[in-house]
């Protein structure tokens, strides 16, 4: 799995997440674990599996802090 911020991005603070050959999505880490993923392209019919988006979730919620720090580093510049 890839996990990336594009420079310059948009607002809301998100990364992306990419299974080579099965899907992208944006992660909106500061919403709620329900609104969270946000499917930017599917790449077979199958989409996420419940793994993965429990490890993402996971790791948003340790590290959540953190990676807002990094976004606002890398992406947001503030």
């Amino acid at each position: 799995m890839k996990l990336w911020f594009y420079p310059n991005d948009h607002e809301p603070p998100h990364f992306h997440a990419k299974r080579r050959g099965e899907w992208e999505f944006k992660i909106n880490f500061l919403r709620s674990p329900e609104e969270m993923f946000e499917l930017v392209r599917p790449m077979k019919k199958r989409g996420m599996s419940k793994a993965d988006r429990e490890l993402l979730r996971e790791m948003v919620e340790e590290h959540r802090f953190e990676i807002l720090k990094e976004w606002e580093q890398k992406v947001n510049r503030l």
